[in-house]
């Protein structure tokens, strides 16, 4: 098994710099309750990669189309971008209508276009991704894009917390806090765009929101939170892949139940501690 897992010992490497991304930034997804500005998100940024698997398909857009990260990564920015600055304009709209509805659209389009596209399993690369094609390359691209994320998460974290969580204390403090918040949704919206690219719509979705759960389950600071969250991603993309290629599973799946056992356990362990 071992070895058969080495392999493709890339795209386990590929698959854990998302799992690590992810997971950061799914800590204040869910602590925001944003969890379908993430879903929403991903689903713009799938919506830009089956716009350019359908321009590629019929000779349209030149040498920009294969390069699909390009046209998610515009589609993402574009999406985080509305969604962080674009609230002031949207009166008598309640903000989880708008999400709701740029979830459905973005969705019907991504799909509508995947339907025409001419370019080999389409469909099954913007639903799941295409974990195990990822190379040594794309791992170090991957890498160029959460580092300075992860970097600046770090360095900034007093500004993130008080922007998401106490923005009163915040604008006494001095912060603008549109900027911040508009800086977070950009840093959520790159992640998100880079990785739709090779891991689909469900397991980005999935790295946003269980390994997060997992740590609110467990932890009861915020430093607990996130340590747990990211161990929790990490281990859920290691036992997941290793058991999806010797057993010949989708790779995305088996990461996603391996994520849901994993919170399951945490809520049962919550459970147990609350009786004791």
């Amino acid at each position: 098994m071992i070895s058969t897992v080495w392999l493709f010992k890339d795209a386990l490497y590929g698959a854990l710099v998302i799992a690590l991304a992810c997971s950061v930034l799914g800590v204040y997804v869910v602590l925001r309750r944003i969890v379908f500005v993430g879903a929403a998100l991903a689903e713009i940024s799938s919506a830009g990669i089956a716009l350019a698997l359908w321009l590629s398909g019929r000779g349209l857009g030149g040498e920009l189309t294969h390069h699909p990260v390009v046209f998610a990564l515009l589609f993402g920015l574009a999406g985080a971008l509305f969604f962080s600055v674009g609230q002031a304009t949207r009166a008598g709209v309640p903000p989880d209508a708008t999400i709701g509805v740029t979830y459905a659209v973005a969705a019907a389009a991504g799909i509508l276009l995947i339907a025409k596209a001419t370019v080999g399993e389409a469909h099954d690369i913007f639903l799941q991704g295409n974990i195990l094609g990822i190379t040594r390359t794309d791992t170090f691209v991957l890498l160029g894009i959460a580092i300075p994320v992860l970097l600046a998460h770090l360095f900034f974290y007093k500004e993130f917390l008080f922007v998401s969580f106490d923005r009163e204390t915040a604008r006494t403090l001095g912060f603008h806090v549109a900027t911040w918040n508009a800086f977070l949704y950009f840093t959520l919206g790159l992640v998100i765009a880079f990785a739709m690219q090779f891991a689909g719509v469900m397991l980005v979705f999935n790295f946003l929101v269980l390994p997060a759960v997992t740590g609110l389950l467990l932890a009861r600071s915020m430093g607990a939170i996130f340590a747990i969250a990211i161990g929790s991603a990490i281990v859920s993309a290691i036992v997941g892949f290793t058991l999806s290629v010797p057993f010949d599973l989708p790779s995305g799946p088996a990461i996603i139940a391996a994520s849901g056992v994993l919170a399951s356990i945490a809520w049962l362990a919550r459970r147990g501690l609350r009786r004791a």
